[in-house]
């Protein structure tokens, strides 16, 4: 997910994020749309054969090799009532070696790397084994690297320090003492204080990184470290171009160097080397006509940050749309399914947006609903199913039918995940999600995504998807 660390209910979730608290990566705008547009491919006329799928034990084939915080705020919670039946084909146990191909198999899928690559060849491969129509979209981005970065501790004492590059930094090697800026680092809260040639230590909160590290530069420091107004380590995305060093702290490290400045003078040593790249990310695009032209998005995206495995933000999502577009093979429907494995959301919304932007008027009219999966197998708390459509409330009402305890809740205009790109273009959406504070980091590994979430999940998706279809 495009974002960053603490939620409302402890709630955190591309998606992302920019800056304190807020999911872990702000969320940058940069969408390139230099290519024309690429069109979904079109599933053949008549609905596709599926009998010998709806047979068959799973097949969870290898991929082939080849040579990315913001405040949610709860609204309303659903109450359980009696429970009604839905279709009793989605199996959660398939859902979950899914997460585990493309958590533990394939590891990290920072989009445009090898990674990436092996996922999208995996998703293509299983949307075309349910008889859905697949195009992989391509899109060109700005990739960044950070290819090895260490901040040390010089004065009064040698140490390294917990800290790491916020994506998009751009590379830098200096040593210089260390100010603490009062505040949350607005543009007043440096004038108080001379980081002219110096290290600027600020908090994180309210404000994006990215503004938090150009009224840095503004004010002629060589480099700024956000340390987090909570525990632990964080990761972030700067939704702009910023000419100094951004890197982020711990909660921990920032009070160690808060009470070393009380003390005394404190210095830095900063090595960063980091890169940028045009690349390709790949949308994977699989489609099954119904006997309308209305359509119904599915879509999570499968690209991670470098920091870990991204079981749980987003292979849990991902995962689930597979299991959804499986179950959902089965039997004739009104509303034409297009199911989107989005790529780059980690570094902005990427796909989403381009997927959305080269969009024809009149497909884009023809989109009923979009459903976005994102981080909702692992965390605690309810389900949260975020909006305030139409779409939204028949998610929380089938929730409610089922049993299943659901919130909504709201995001920061500074974090999102790949739905907000539909509703940028005034297209119903709903959020699945869960509250989760390991997303960006190493430990967000297959052990944190439990299987009765996603049960949960995918219980409420396909009621949901009965009621849509019905209308």
């Amino acid at each position: 997910m495009f974002k960053s660390i603490r939620l409302p209910i402890i709630l955190i979730v591309w998606l992302a994020v920019a800056c304190a608290p807020q999911l872990t990566s702000a969320l940058p705008t940069r969408v390139i749309s230099d290519n024309a547009p690429t069109r979904v491919a079109q599933a053949p006329s008549e609905a596709p054969t599926l009998a010998s799928q709806a047979t068959s034990a799973p097949t969870l084939h290898s991929p082939t090799t080849t040579a990315n915080d913001s405040v949610r705020t709860p609204i309303a919670a659903a109450t359980p009532t009696a429970t009604v039946a839905v279709p009793n084909n989605f199996d959660v146990s398939r859902a979950l070696e899914h997460d585990r191909m493309l958590s533990v198999t394939i590891g990290k899928r920072v989009a445009g790397t090898d990674g990436g690559t092996r996922a999208a060849d995996y998703l293509a491969q299983q949307f075309a084994s349910y008889g859905y129509a697949v195009e992989r979209q391509a899109f060109p981005f700005n990739a960044w690297e950070d290819d090895g970065t260490t901040v040390k501790l010089t004065a009064p004492e040698s140490r390294d320090l917990e800290a790491q590059t916020i994506q998009y930094s751009v590379a830098g090697h200096l040593e210089a003492q260390l100010v603490a800026v009062t505040g949350l680092g607005n543009p007043e809260d440096f004038s108080k204080v001379d980081v002219k040639g110096k290290i600027a230590l600020v908090a994180r909160g309210t404000i994006p990184f990215s503004d938090k590290a150009k009224n840095a530069a503004n004010a002629g420091a060589a480099a700024v470290l956000i340390y987090n107004n909570g525990s632990g380590l964080f990761g972030g995305t700067l939704h702009e171009r910023v000419s100094i060093p951004a890197l982020a702290a711990s909660g921990e490290e920032g009070k160690r160097l808060l009470d070393a400045l009380g003390k005394g003078a404190v210095s830095l040593r900063i090595d960063s080397n980091t890169s940028f790249a045009t690349k390709d990310g790949h949308n994977i695009i699989a489609t099954r006509r119904g006997t309308s032209a209305d359509v119904i998005v599915l879509g999570g995206h499968y690209d991670t940050v470098s920091a870990g495995p991204g079981a749980n933000d987003n292979g849990s999502g991902t995962a689930l749309l597979l299991e959804l577009a499986r179950a959902l093979s089965f039997a004739p429907h009104k509303l034409t399914l297009v199911f989107i494995a989005f790529d780059g959301e980690e570094f902005g919304l990427l796909g989403s947006q381009y997927y959305v932007q080269h969009l024809e008027p009149g497909d884009r009219a023809r989109i009923r609903a979009m459903l976005n999966f994102d981080m909702l197998g692992g965390g605690s708390g309810p389900l949260l199913l975020g909006g305030d459509g139409a779409t939204a409330l028949k998610a929380r009402a089938s929730a409610k039918e089922l049993g299943i305890t659901a919130q909504n809740f709201s995001l920061s205009g500074n974090a999102g995940s790949d739905h907000e790109s539909f509703a940028r273009e005034n297209i119903d959406t709903v959020f699945f999600l869960r509250d989760y504070n390991l997303l960006h980091t190493p430990q967000d590994t297959i052990d944190q995504v439990k299987q009765e979430y996603l049960a949960e999940s995918g219980k409420v998706a396909l009621r949901l998807m009965q009621r849509l279809d019905a209308e």
